[in-house]
C-alpha cells in the first residue's frame, strides 16, 4: 500500500507553484481519512482532524514541490531556455528527458560543450522536437510553462527504491500514513502538504500563519553520505536504512531538550532506531518555528542519496519508522505530556 502511493506520489509533477498535481492525490487520500480539507491561496492543502480528548494543535508539514524549471524564452527556431525552480546541478541535468508543459517530451542539452567549466543554466536549452517559435506555441508551451524531469519510479535491493521527487513525497508519503494510523490521539492534528519550499519555505510560512500551532513536526530528507561520494566517518552521520534522522540544528532551528528527549523516549518504546541531523539550510521546520512568536518545532528527516537529481534513492524501511513513530508521538499528547513539552496552551485548550 505505501509502495503503491509513493509510485503515485512519485510520478506526479510538481515544480514550485505548480503542486497541484500531488495536492489531487493530497486530497484524495485525507478524504478516505476523514480529514477536513482546504486549500489557501499558495496552493498548500490542509487537512485538519479533531481528536478524542482535549490537547494541543499539532501541525505537521511535508513539501509537495520537486526541484525542476520554467520556460524563459523561446527562440525562432523553437528550442526553449530555461529558468531553474530550486537548486539543481547543471551538470546532473544536462541530458535528462524532461516534459514541458503536461504532454511535451523534451531533452535538455548545452549550446557549446566545454571540459573546462561547468555549465550555467545560461548554456542550457531544451528540445522538444520543434522546428519553430509556432510549433512550440501550438503544443500550448508558452513563457513561465513547467519543466519536470523524467524518471521511472525502480525497485533497487531489498527495500530500497530509485525516483525523482523523493525528496519530498515521501514526506508526504509519512505525513499521509500518520493521518491513517491516526484514530484515538488528543487535540487537533493539521496535516499540512506545503508547496514552494524549494524556494524558500514559502508555503510552510503561510500555513504557519493560518495555523497557528502550539507544536510543529516538519516530515522532509537529508543527505545519506554512505557512499564513495563521502568516505570521511564525520560525514556519515546519517545513513540509508538506519531509521528517521531527528534534527538537532540547521540554519533555521535548534531542537529543544525536552522535545528531543520526548522523541528520543518514544523511539526506545518503539524499538525504532534514531538517526541525528546537523546541517546547513533550511526545511518547512524553520519559518514555523520562528512564526507566532515562537512555536516548538523538530524536524524528522528520512535519509536520501543523490539529492535533487533523477535517481534520489531512499529505504522504505525508514519511511514506515518514521510513519510509526510520529503516529506514536502523537497518540502520547496528553495534558501531562503537553505541559511537559511547554505546550500549555493547547493542553488546557
Amino acid at each position: 500500500m505505501m509502495e503503491d502511493l509513493l509510485r503515485r506520489l512519485c510520478s506526479a509533477h510538481g515544480v514550485p507553484g505548480q503542486e497541484h498535481e500531488v495536492a489531487d492525490i493530497v486530497a484524495e487520500e485525507a478524504a478516505r481519512n476523514m480529514y477536513e480539507t482546504r486549500r489557501d491561496a499558495l496552493g498548500n492543502v490542509v487537512l485538519t482532524k479533531e481528536g478524542t480528548r482535549p490537547g494541543p494543535s499539532v501541525m505537521l508539514c511535508a513539501h509537495m514541490d520537486e526541484v525542476g524549471a520554467m520556460v524563459r524564452y523561446i527562440d525562432d527556431d523553437g528550442f526553449l531556455y530555461i529558468d531553474p525552480l530550486g537548486s539543481i546541478d547543471t551538470y546532473r541535468l544536462l541530458g535528462q528527458r524532461v516534459i514541458v508543459g503536461t504532454t511535451a517530451s523534451g531533452i535538455v542539452e548545452q549550446k557549446e560543450k566545454s571540459n573546462d567549466k561547468k555549465p550555467t543554466f545560461n548554456d542550457l536549452y531544451v528540445d522538444i522536437g520543434a522546428s519553430s517559435r509556432e510549433d512550440v506555441e501550438r503544443e500550448g508551451i508558452r513563457i513561465g510553462t513547467a519543466i519536470t524531469r523524467v524518471s521511472p519510479f525502480a525497485p533497487l535491493i531489498g527495500s530500497r527504491f530509485i525516483s525523482k521527487a523523493f525528496d519530498n513525497r515521501s514526506g508526504v508519503c509519512v505525513m499521509l500514513e500518520v493521518c491513517r494510523r491516526l484514530d484515538q490521539f488528543p487535540g487537533t492534528v493539521h496535516a499540512v502538504a506545503t508547496g514552494q519550499e524549494e524556494v524558500g519555505t514559502r508555503g510552510a510560512q503561510v500555513a504557519a500563519q493560518s495555523v497557528r500551532p502550539d507544536l510543529c513536526i516538519a516530515l522532509d530528507v537529508t543527505f545519506s553520505y554512505d557512499t564513495p561520494q563521502k568516505k570521511e566517518k564525520k560525514d556519515t552521520n546519517v545513513v540509508l536504512g538506519g531509521g528517521p534522522a531527528l534534527t538537532l540544528k540547521d540554519d533555521g532551528m535548534i531542537l529543544s531538550a525536552p522535545l528531543r528527549a520526548v522523541v528520543e523516549e518514544t523511539a526506545k518504546e518503539l524499538g525504532i532506531p534514531l538517526q541525528y541531523d546537523i546541517s546547513k539550510g533550511k526545511t518547512d521546520a524553520a519559518p514555523v518555528y520562528q512564526s507566532n512568536g515562537g512555536v516548538p518545532t523538530m524536524a524528522l528527516l528520512i535519509p536520501l542519496r543523490y539529492m535533487h537529481t533523477t535517481v534520489e534513492t531512499v529505504c522504505v524501511r525508514d519511511i514506515e519508522r518514521t510513519g510509526r513513530l510520529m503516529a506514536q508521538f502523537i497518540r502520547g499528547l496528553d495534558d501531562s505530556f503537553a505541559a511537559e513539552l511547554g505546550l500549555q496552551k493547547g493542553a488546557s485548550a
